[in-house]
Parts: C-alpha cells; sequence; structure tokens
C-alpha cells in the first residue's frame, strides 16, 4: 500500500556531464500493491504531480516526455532560460543558482547528490551546505564503527574511485546519515536526494578483491546469499533493505523524496527490493549492448516501478549526439515503461543538450499497463500505443520489418546536441508517410496517426 500525505499545494510545471556514477564535482563557472512497504512521500495534486512542502511538484508526465537532468554547467542568462522552460529540473547546483533558475520558472527542480552507503573520499566534495562544496569526512573518520572492516581490521575502498563503504546496521551511523541529509536539503532547498552508488550489486566488483582494502568475502554473490556477523547475522541485501526503508520513511515524513541511483537492473543475482524507496535513478538503462534476457528483465522492473508510481529517472549516454539510433533506442525504451512521474536524460558532452525528438506529443497511453515486457510483444517488436500514435522498440540484434495496418507519419529527428549561449534550439522534426517501418537493431521507431 502507498500512502501519500498532504504537505503543499500544487505549483504549475514546466514540460543531460560528469557520470553520475562518480562523486560529484563542482561545475565549470498511484497504483498500490499491498504488499509493497509504504513509502510516504507527498500529496498528488489533481493533474497528478507530486506536490513538495515548497508546493513544487514532479509534474505528471503520463502524457508528455519530461527531461530531469544531471548537473548543469555553468550558464548563460539565455541558457538558464531555456534549461527552465525545456527540462523538469537538475540536481547538484549551489543556492544561488538555484534562486536563479527559479527566478525564472518557481516549479523548478533541484535534487541534492549524495553518496547511499559510501563515505565519499577524503578529497571528493559535494555541497555541504548549499553555499559550499566540502567533505564531512573530519567528522566521519572520528567514528570508526561506522565504517564497514575485511578480516584485517581495515576500511574497505572502492576500487573505482576510493570511496570508503560503510556499515549501514550500525545505528549511529544510520541517525547521523539521516540528520545530515535533512540539513543539507533544507540548507540547499532541495527537493530530493539522488543517493548515487545505492545497489548492493556494486559490492562484487568495487570491494570483492584481494588486495588492500577489498573483502574478499564480499565477492560474487555474498550481497545475497552471505551471512554476515557485522550486520547482525543477515545478508548485505537484507541489512540495505531494512535500513533504506527506515531512511525513506523518516526523509519523507519531511517531505524529502529519496531516490538512490540503482544501475540498470541487469544483475540476475541482485534479490534487492527497489520498490522500498520515493524512487528510483537507474543509470545505464536500455543499454544497446544489453542481452535480450537482460533488457528483460531491467524493463519489467521499470514496469513495475511505473506500476507502483514511483518516480523514475532514466539516464543514459551517447558517444555521439549524432547517433540517431541510439537516442531514439532510449526514447523508445523510456516511452515504453514510462508511467506519472518518469523522467528522462541523455547525453553526449553534457547535460546542456536538447534532441528535437524530445519535443514529440504522443499524447497518453492507450495501451493496458502492464508489468510484463512481453505483453507488449507485436510483430517481432515491442509496441505500446499513444493517443497521437506509436512506439516500437527493437532490443534485438537484427532487423525487423513491421507492417503498421495503416498510414502513419514516421517521426525523423534531424540534428540536436549542445544548446548555444544564446538559447537556441537545435535540430528539427520532419515525418516520412510510411505503411510500414524497418525498425533497426538496439532502436526504435515513433509513428504519428
Amino acid at each position: 500500500m502507498r500512502r501519500l500525505v498532504i504537505l503543499g499545494t500544487l505549483a504549475s510545471a514546466c514540460g543531460s556531464s560528469p557520470d553520475a556514477s562518480s562523486d560529484a564535482a563542482p561545475p565549470d563557472s498511484t497504483a498500490s500493491d499491498a504488499s509493497v512497504t509504504d513509502v510516504v512521500v507527498a500529496d498528488t495534486g489533481g493533474d497528478g504531480g507530486i506536490v513538495l512542502p515548497s508546493g513544487r511538484s514532479y509534474p505528471d508526465t503520463f502524457a508528455s516526455i519530461a527531461l530531469l537532468v544531471d548537473q548543469l554547467p555553468t550558464m548563460s542568462t539565455a541558457q538558464m532560460q531555456f534549461a527552465t522552460s525545456h527540462y523538469v529540473g537538475t540536481e547538484k547546483q549551489l543556492l544561488p543558482v538555484t534562486q536563479q533558475l527559479r527566478a525564472l520558472n518557481p516549479n523548478f527542480l533541484v535534487l541534492h547528490y549524495h553518496l547511499c552507503m559510501w563515505q565519499s573520499a577524503p578529497a571528493t566534495d559535494f555541497i555541504l551546505n548549499g553555499t559550499t562544496w566540502g567533505n564531512d569526512y573530519p567528522t566521519v573518520t572520528m567514528n570508526e564503527s561506522w565504517f564497514w572492516h575485511n578480516t584485517n581490521s581495515e576500511r574497505v575502498t572502492s576500487n573505482v574511485d576510493g570511496k570508503l563503504l560503510m556499515n549501514v546496521s550500525v545505528a549511529p551511523f544510520a541517525q547521523y546519515w539521516e540528520q545530515s541529509l535533512e540539513t543539507q536539503v533544507s540548507d540547499g532547498d532541495y527537493d530530493g536526494i539522488m543517493f548515487d552508488s545505492a545497489s548492493p550489486a556494486l559490492l562484487q566488483a568495487e570491494c570483492g578483491g584481494t588486495g588492500t582494502g577489498q573483502d574478499p568475502r564480499l565477492a560474487g554473490t555474498a550481497a545475497a546469499s552471505t551471512m554476515f556477523t557485522e550486520l547482525g547475522a543477515t545478508t548485505w541485501i537484507d541489512a540495505w533493505q531494512t535500513w533504506i526503508t527506515q531512511l525513506d520513511t523518516d526523509l519523507a515524513a519531511k517531505g524529502i523524496p529519496l531516490i538512490p541511483n540503482t544501475g540498470a537492473f541487469i544483475t540476475g543475482w541482485d534479490t534487492t527490493d527497489y520498490t522500498r524507496t520515493a524512487g528510483i535513478f537507474s543509470e545505464g538503462f536500455a543499454g544497446t549492448g544489453f542481452a535480450v534476457s537482460d533488457w528483460q528483465a531491467s524493463t519489467d522492473e521499470l514496469l513495475k516501478l511505473a506500476s507502483l508510481d514511483r518516480i523514475m529517472i532514466l539516464q543514459n549516454y551517447l558517444s555521439d549526439p549524432t547517433d540517431v539510433a541510439t537516442r531514439m533506442y532510449y526514447l523508445g525504451n523510456y516511452l515504453l515503461v514510462k508511467g506519472h512521474h518518469a523522467y528522462l536524460d541523455y547525453f553526449a558532452a553534457g547535460p546542456l543538450e536538447w534532441y528535437p525528438e524530445w519535443a514529440i506529443d504522443l499524447g497518453a497511453p492507450t495501451t493496458a499497463a502492464t508489468t510484463d515486457v512481453t505483453a507488449l510483444a507485436s510483430s517481432g517488436v515491442y509496441r505500446r500505443d499513444f493517443a497521437n500514435g506509436s512506439v516500437l522498440v527493437n532490443p534485438t540484434s537484427t532487423a525487423v520489418n513491421v507492417a503498421l495496418g495503416g498510414t502513419y507519419n514516421q517521426v525523423i529527428p534531424m540534428g540536436g546536441g549542445a544548446v548555444d549561449d544564446n538559447g537556441d534550439t537545435p535540430g528539427s522534426l520532419s515525418m516520412q508517410s510510411v505503411t510500414s517501418v524497418s525498425v533497426g537493431a538496439t532502436t526504435a521507431v515513433i509513428v504519428l496517426h
């Protein structure tokens, strides 16, 4: 059962960097399921927007494409005007910049960035108090029992970026984490927390080695299968679920949505229940290199989250802004799973980009909601119909020809990329009348009536 409490009144809503899996760096300048734990977030306004105590809202995305983008760089006034009129929000902004953005759009969302179950490396900064990039390592390092230790009593360190693994079952750690997050969100006037590097599935690769600062006990599937005395004789996944459920509940009571970066849901042994928070940030979703079985599993997880009306931020990356096939694949996958609070981002050089396909008006979906992507299988692809057209997604390595059963206009994006200093909209759309389409390998096609 998902509960919503009224914490504000609905405000109007509008409506892509550094790798989001790494620590933040300063910029250059309502369906219900009785089996699901209650997640108290905020009131759902009359238009379906999730309203925060500030009066700002996560807008309803059921009939639109909505962009909630990664950390925006230093921008000209024209670029700020573009961002606040084309995106729902961003993250990792100092309060003075946030205030400038909200002067242009009072409902512009800004998320706080913080690592989930890790202490930022001593030399890695995040926004401490809304106006200062810094690090609370001097405080945290004084509490040795908060850290995860290997059998040599060493602190365990990620082999990716040096962040330090914490013991999420230690009550004083949990209390400090919650209090500091609440204070940071309040100081920065943020609209939620992007909780990075959240998945227990990360432990095997980042911490399960044999070198100094690693813990071989975390190798392989240990996060799901090994009972650790340090966690009260339970697994890492079970301890994580207990901890994050309480943290989400406590933050939600303050009107703070918790949105952990769960990754792309392609680790088969990862049994973590990712429905326990207000939302998820799926970095690397719909990767073009996924095996079809992994794509199906990942998509089913996203469909389940959408059915429970979780906030969903789906982000991936482009090797080149001209890669239209990959752009359409990301967009098509977003459209397949999109619910009432789903937001998209993909970019090449940085988040201040625009792609013309984001302006396509498909309207609300007419295909019945599902939590099983095979229900969307049609003529060798996966199809979802909308009031104004359809999306056809092909996750396989072979092109598929699809007869449409009528005459449609195929949408063809042209251009797109970085937004210039003048805030001009890059790219355009053209239409081609078709009765059938070839949906290439790992791409998608959108057709309009």
